[in-house]
């Protein structure tokens, strides 16, 4: 943006220039006295001394120039241009008129050359790469990020890439699950407020840590890191905004039971990989997205939080970008029989500096719980996931791997309990198709 306001005042201050050294040379001394003369056959100037200020016509000359320099590159649409144009030539050959009544001679024509250099200017420069990428930009992306992220992507060195790429994306998914129950409990009017709540905070918030909004419909919102530029650090943007957004859902929830008796249900999926970017769409109907199986993956993780009872999982391809940086608890490991890989997903909990040494302990402990359960040695792991509870708080992933080691406990022979479909031969991954 800075770069479009000194390229405007360049070509408004050169236009006004020229235009000034035209007036002191006389090259408008004519039209001066064929005016003066005009207005007296029309009655216009009175019988007294006519008084004109030739300083008063450079500084409109500069103004003139400047602001239509400005308009011109700043608007996006042609038509807009021309009409900011025809609506400030009306007005200067309006003013010439109006000040002769009072005795004052005002030569417009001056202003005007002024202006039509400026504008003639501004166009040259709107034709030009660095020149129409506001409005490709406008037009590709349009509310879809942060006025910051648009801003940056105006001054970067290089145009924005466009026609597809395959680039590596961290996918951000936060969806609500109990959209249903809410359409049964509330009036219309009153979920669409609450829809319409949860959607402006999500997405106003996501766009504004640097994030593409992909999609944003009443039960979800999907956001992009890292797609509209190469970014190595896009991983660790998505999670570090995840963590902030968690602690935000948690007081829109206190506000949604505040105002309407209800809570929201929430989770948020994270996933990392390559896609292929670009603009997709017909002529009259397209818009920039990307293409790639993180994106499904990360909606289903985002889902997978209401099997667990937890609010923020990560897929393991963002586990291996973050795993350095950011405390982590695993979930459950899941096979895929058609890629034949097996993978593991995880519960995002905080930054390294700000976990505590006895949340450490606690983690580790869980760990080592989820170890034991998958080999089967229900006893150990029933006895490391009492020990990794925190009194007195909720923990929807401890109670349901709890409930597992309790169910395991019971009857560690048959291998016949309510999950047995879903297991794999070995019994320790879920296929996927289960998440």
């Amino acid at each position: 943006m800075q770069r479009y306001v000194l390229t405007a005042l360049s070509i408004g201050v050169g236009a006004a220039v020229v235009v000034v050294i035209a007036i002191a040379l006389g090259a408008f001394s004519s039209l001066s006295v064929w005016l003066e003369a005009l207005y007296g056959s029309r009655g216009l100037l009175g019988a007294g001394p006519v008084s004109r200020f030739v300083w008063l016509e450079m500084l409109v000359v500069l103004v003139v120039s400047m602001g239509l320099a400005w308009c011109v590159i700043d608007v996006s649409q042609m038509a807009q241009k021309i009409l900011v144009f025809g609506c400030v030539a009306l007005l200067v050959s309006g003013l010439s008129p109006t000040m002769a009544l009072y005795d004052i001679l005002f030569e417009p024509f001056s202003t005007l050359a002024g202006g039509l250099l400026a504008a003639a200017g501004g166009f040259v420069f709107s034709g030009t790469e660095r020149g129409m990428r506001k409005r490709v930009l406008q037009d590709v992306l349009g509310l879809r990020v942060s006025h910051e992220t648009f801003s940056q992507l105006l001054a970067a060195p290089d145009p924005p890439d466009f026609e597809g790429a395959v680039r590596d994306v961290t996918v951000l998914t936060c969806r609500i699950f109990n959209h249903a129950e809410l359409r049964e409990k509330l009036e219309s009017a009153e979920l669409m407020k609450m829809s319409n709540l949860f959607l402006r905070s999500v997405s106003t918030f996501l766009t504004s840590r640097g994030a593409y909004l992909d999609e944003s419909g009443p039960e979800l919102v999907r956001v992009y890191f890292g797609m509209l530029s190469p970014s190595g650090d896009h991983t660790d943007q998505a999670c570090r905004a995840a963590l902030e957004l968690r602690s935000r859902l948690k007081t829109l929830s206190q506000e949604c039971e505040t105002r309407w008796f209800q809570p929201l249900h929430y989770g948020i999926g994270i996933n990392s990989g390559p896609m292929t970017v670009g603009v997709y769409g017909s002529r009259e109907h397209y818009y920039f997205s990307g293409v790639g199986a993180e994106t499904d993956y990360s909606r289903r993780l985002a889902h997978a939080n209401f099997r667990y009872g937890s609010d923020l999982l990560i897929g393991p391809k963002a586990y291996q970008l973050i795993q350095s940086a950011f405390e982590v608890r695993p979930m459950e490991m899941f096979y895929d029989p058609e890629a034949d890989l097996m993978t593991e997903i995880y519960q995002l909990l905080a930054t390294k500096g700000s976990f505590l040494e006895d949340d450490r302990a606690r983690r580790d402990l869980f760990w080592q719980g989820i170890i034991y359960l998958r080999e089967k040695r229900f006893e150990e792991a029933l006895d490391h996931f009492s020990r990794s509870r925190v009194p007195g708080n909720d923990d929807g992933p401890l109670d349901f791997f709890l409930s597992q080691a309790q169910e395991g406990v019971a009857s560690p022979d048959d291998g016949k309990s309510s999950r047995a479909e879903e297991l794999t031969e070995g019994g320790h991954a879920r296929l996927i198709n289960f998440m």
